[in-house]
C-alpha cells in the first residue's frame, strides 16, 4: 500500500505539470493572440489614417495647382475683358464719332495694352463687316457675320463678355478662342461687336512646363466640357466635347469640385476641378488613386513586415510557416509580374506602345506555319510616313515622336480585328499582318489607314499635301496548293511601298502577281 501511494506522487506531479503546462500554453496562446490582435488593430487604424492622409495631401496639392492655374488664366481673361470694355466705351463714345476716319485706328489701338496671348483685335459694324483692326492684318472690310459669336450678340442684348471656341482664326489660321462684346447705339439697338482672339498656345505654354506625376492629366475645359488644352499633350483631344459627361454636368456652377471617376484598367481617378473666375472655363486635374496610394502602400508593407516579425515571437510555428508560405507566394507573384514585364518590353515598341519588329517576325513565322497547314488568304501592309526626315528637320524630334505615336494609334484603330497585328519595324516604317484576309479586304484596310492618317491633319509644310501622309505597299499570299512564302510576301510589299513612294506618295500600291511570283 505504501509503495502504491509513494509511486502515485510523481505521477500526480507529472500530470499536474502537464496540466499546468497545457493551461499555461493555452493561456500564453490566448494572451499572444490578444496581443497580436490588439497590435493588428492599432497598426490597421494607423495605416487607415495614413491612407486618408495620402488622399488628403494629393487633393490639397491638386487644389493648390488648379487654383494657381485658374488664377493666372483669370487675370489674363480680366485683361482681355478690360481691353474689350475700353474699346467698347471708346467706339460708343459720341466724341469718337468726331474723330476723322483715318485716325480712328490710332485712337482705338495705340494706347491699348496688348495681352501676350492676343491674336487679333477688331471691331465690326452691325452687318459683321470689320471696320477697324489693330494688327495690320489687312482684314478691314471682311465679314465675320458667319461666326457664332456675331449671331449671339446680334440676337441677345447681353453686355457681358462671351467666350467661344476653340476654332481656327480666319485671320492668322492659328487655333484660338474668341472673346467678344456687343456694341450698342445710343438708342440701345445693335451696332456691332468688338472681338479679340486668344491664342491656344498660351494655354499650352501654361501647362507644358508643369511636371505631373505618372498617370495624371491636367485639362482646361470651356463651357464645362469642350477641351482647350491638356497636359500630357494630346492634339486629338483639343476641341472634344464632353458636356454630356455626367460628372461634368454635376459640377456646373461649382467654384471647386472634388470627385472620383473610373479610369483605365479598373483604376479610379481623383479629380479636382476649379472654375476660372470671370469665365466659363474650368481647370481639372485627374490623378490615379493607385499612384496616390503608392507611397502609403510601401509604408504599409514596411510596417506590416515589422509587425509580422514581432507577432512571430508570440504565435505558433504554424503561423510562422503560414507566413513564410505567403511570402513565397508573393515572391512567385512578383517574379511572374517581372517576367511578364520583361516579355512586354521585349515585344513592344517603347515609343508608340505597339508591337516591335521582333513581335512582328514571330507572328509572321506563326502565320506561315498556319498557312502551310491549312492554306488561306493573308496579307502584309508595309507603311511609311512620307518625307518624315523633312518633318523632323522642320519641327524637331519631339514633334516627330508625337507624330509617330499618332500614326501608330491611327493604324491600330484601322486594324480592328483581334487576329491582325500592327507593328513599328523601323524609324518611320510600320507593318501590318492581316490574317484570313483576301486582297479586296486588305486593300480596304490599307485605304482606311491612309485616310485615317490624313484625317489627323498633322501640319507638314515640307509635304506637297500640306499635312502628314503615308504610303502603303500591299502584298497577299493568295490561296493555292503551294502558299507563297511570307518572306517573299514581305519583300513584295516592300517593293510595292517603294512603287507608292515613286508614284507620288500618299497612296496604296498592290504588289503585282508577277512581282510575288518572282
Amino acid at each position: 500500500m505504501s509503495d502504491l501511494f509513494t509511486s502515485s506522487k510523481p505521477a500526480a506531479a507529472l500530470a499536474g505539470a502537464r496540466a499546468l503546462t497545457r493551461s499555461t500554453g493555452w493561456l500564453g496562446f490566448v494572451l499572444g493572440m490578444v496581443m497580436a490582435a490588439a497590435l493588428a488593430v492599432i497598426i490597421s487604424v494607423q495605416l487607415y489614417q495614413d491612407r486618408a492622409a495620402a488622399r488628403d495631401h494629393a487633393q490639397e496639392a491638386a487644389v493648390n495647382l488648379t487654383g494657381a492655374i485658374a488664377r493666372d488664366i483669370s487675370r489674363h481673361i480680366d485683361l482681355f475683358r478690360f481691353v474689350l470694355s475700353s474699346l467698347r466705351d471708346t467706339v460708343t463714345s459720341p466724341d469718337f464719332q468726331q474723330v476723322p476716319e483715318h485716325l480712328r485706328d490710332m485712337v482705338l489701338f495705340s494706347h491699348t495694352a496688348a495681352p501676350k496671348a492676343l491674336g487679333v483685335l477688331f471691331v465690326t459694324d452691325a452687318n459683321g463687316i470689320i471696320e477697324a483692326e489693330s494688327g495690320g492684318n489687312d482684314v478691314r472690310g471682311q465679314s465675320r457675320a458667319w461666326r457664332p459669336y456675331f449671331a449671339y450678340h446680334r440676337d441677345h442684348d447681353d453686355p457681358a463678355m462671351l467666350i467661344t471656341g476653340p476654332l481656327i482664326s480666319a485671320t492668322t489660321k492659328d487655333p484660338v478662342i474668341v472673346l467678344s462684346m456687343r456694341l450698342n447705339r445710343p438708342d440701345g439697338s445693335f451696332r456691332g461687336v468688338v472681338v479679340a482672339s486668344m491664342l491656344l498656345t498660351y494655354f499650352d505654354g501654361l501647362l507644358t512646363d508643369l511636371q505631373l506625376d505618372e498617370g495624371s492629366a491636367l485639362t482646361l475645359f470651356l463651357d464645362q466640357g469642350i477641351i482647350l488644352a491638356r497636359q500630357p499633350a494630346d492634339p486629338l483631344a483639343i476641341g472634344r466635347d464632353l458636356r454630356q459627361d455626367p460628372h461634368l454636368q454635376a459640377i456646373v456652377g461649382e467654384p471647386l469640385a472634388v470627385y472620383e471617376e473610373p479610369g483605365a484598367l479598373d483604376d479610379t481617378r481623383l479629380v479636382v476641378s476649379t472654375a476660372v473666375a470671370g469665365s466659363t472655363m474650368r481647370v481639372s486635374l485627374a490623378q490615379s488613386l493607385d499612384l496616390v496610394y503608392g507611397h502609403w502602400r510601401r509604408k504599409a508593407w514596411t510596417i506590416g513586415l515589422t509587425s509580422a516579425l514581432l507577432i512571430s515571437g508570440i504565435i505558433t510555428l504554424i503561423s510562422l510557416l503560414h507566413r513564410e508560405s505567403r511570402q513565397r507566394l508573393r515572391v512567385q507573384l512578383a517574379l511572374g509580374d517581372a517576367n511578364a514585364r520583361l516579355e512586354r518590353m521585349a515585344t513592344t515598341d517603347p515609343l508608340t506602345g505597339i508591337a516591335n519588329r521582333r513581335m512582328f517576325d514571330d507572328m509572321l513565322r506563326r502565320e506561315q506555319a498556319r498557312v502551310t497547314r491549312m492554306p488561306h488568304d493573308a496579307a502584309i501592309l508595309m507603311i511609311d510616313i512620307d518625307l518624315f526626315k523633312s518633318f523632323n528637320d522642320t519641327y524637331g524630334h519631339g514633334a516627330g515622336d508625337a507624330t509617330l505615336r499618332s500614326v501608330a494609334l491611327a493604324i491600330t484603330r484601322a486594324v480592328a480585328r483581334g487576329g491582325d497585328l500592327a507593328a513599328r519595324i523601323g524609324g518611320e516604317e510600320f507593318a501590318v499582318l492581316l490574317t484570313q484576309t483576301d486582297l479586296t479586304g486588305a486593300r480596304a484596310v490599307a485605304d482606311r489607314i491612309r485616310e485615317t492618317v490624313a484625317a489627323l491633319g498633322i501640319r507638314h509644310s515640307g509635304s506637297p499635301h500640306g499635312h502628314v501622309t503615308v504610303s502603303i505597299g500591299l502584298a497577299s499570299t493568295g490561296v493555292g496548293p503551294v502558299p507563297a512564302s511570307f518572306e517573299v510576301i514581305l519583300d513584295s510589299a516592300d517593293e510595292a511601298l517603294y512603287t507608292a513612294k515613286k508614284n507620288g506618295r500618299d497612296r496604296v500600291e498592290i504588289a503585282s502577281p508577277s512581282m510575288v511570283a518572282a
